[in-house]
């Protein structure tokens, strides 16, 4: 028979497993930024195929810290929170009754592409609100390739994900799609800062349908990122685990990495100051927090350009670029740049935002 000391320790080990098992909670804040048990998340996704220990390990090596998609099982909820990451899995009944209240769930992806799976907007809809009724601690999102299809299904989510792969066989689609989505998105939904989660593509080749797309490189990667960032993303997604093409594959910790360190600069409380490039070629944004300044700026082009971007308020400093040892002036808040092809840069002046990791989830509801 158990004495007093012993069953007050029995029970208090027994409340600190349910707290350290308790679910999380995520919402969005008024910037669009993803909150996880009232701390700032920045999701760096990769859609899997498999969520073997290898796969792991590789995917934590990148500097991923959330996975997605049906390439998983809904078993490994437990594995998933164990190394420290968070899950958007679909819907079906069996990861609803496993998943909602467990601390490794970060949203629930309702349908990927309604508009090509024979959804429509009435039953895309109905399954949200059933969703909801069995979880309103998640949010719920849909993802969308056709323009249109944001504004036809938009009463069917709390956020929307966008995957517009742009590095075709002849590349002869505009890179800059991936950013006249997303600004499309804010705009059905009559909210500058809806949140909106982006997909890259890196994947391709001969053999991907029937050589429909190709390869994309290390740089055509980032440059697609950089414009999602330029475009106020608020997570980027990898589709998909593709370790067939190595050069990129392994560029891919390095693109993290730098996501890693612009993420505190974009979540952090700030102004949005317009920045204004006088070629349409590069997309520029700029952030003022504090006294310190955030300029993103990317060529969205497969050709060279020289260009001038303004930003008021900036006047006569020097940036250091925060991926490199690269500086750049600004006299009178214009920065005068030449790009390479698909060039994309990041500059600072100032001390980074400080506060919490916005990377690791908050494991305290």
């Amino acid at each position: 028979m158990m004495n007093l000391k012993t069953l007050s320790c029995f029970f208090l080990a027994l409340s600190l497993s349910a707290f350290a098992f308790a679910g999380s909670k995520v919402s969005f804040d008024a910037q669009g930024n993803t909150i996880v048990n009232g701390k700032p998340f920045f999701p760096i996704g990769i859609y899997v195929y498999d969520l073997s220990d290898a796969v792991m390990k590789d995917i934590k090596s990148k500097g991923f810290n959330v996975v997605i998609g049906n390439g998983f099982k809904a078993d490994q909820f437990d594995f998933i929170h164990q190394n420290g990451m968070m899950a958007v899995p679909f819907s079906t009944p069996e990861f609803v009754e496993k998943g909602k209240d467990h601390p490794a769930l970060l949203a629930w992806y309702l349908i990927d592409e309604p508009e090509g799976h024979g959804h429509t907007p009435e039953n895309t809809k109905t399954a949200y609100e059933h969703l909801k009724a069995k979880d309103k601690d998640h949010p719920i999102g849909l993802c969308h390739f056709l323009y249109d299809a944001l504004l036809t299904f938009k009463e069917g989510c709390d956020f929307t994900m966008t995957d517009v792969y742009p590095v075709t066989a002849n590349r002869d689609v505009p890179m800059r799609n991936v950013g006249i989505h997303m600004d499309y998105a804010r705009a059905v939904h009559n909210n500058p800062n809806w949140p909106h989660w982006t997909y890259i593509q890196d994947f391709g080749g001969p053999n991907t349908d029937g050589g429909k797309w190709a390869q994309p490189t290390a740089a055509e990667v980032r440059c697609m990122t950089f414009i999602a960032l330029v475009h106020r993303a608020n997570g980027i997604l990898i589709f998909s685990y593709w370790p067939q093409a190595p050069e990129m594959w392994n560029s891919i910790g390095g693109l993290n990495r730098d996501i890693a360190k612009i993420a505190p600069w974009v979540m952090a409380k700030g102004t949005e100051v317009p920045a204004k490039s006088s070629t349409e070629q590069v997309q520029a944004r700029a952030r003022k927090v504090g006294g310190s300044w955030i300029v993103l700026a990317v060529n969205t082009e497969r050709s060279a350009i020289d260009t001038t971007i303004t930003i008021d308020g900036l006047g006569d400093v020097e940036l250091k670029s925060l991926v490199n040892a690269n500086r750049i002036k600004a006299t009178g808040g214009k920065l005068e740049a030449q790009f390479a092809p698909v060039q994309a840069m990041a500059f600072t002046v100032g001390p980074a935002p400080r506060g919490e990791s916005v990377l690791q989830p908050s494991t305290r509801p």
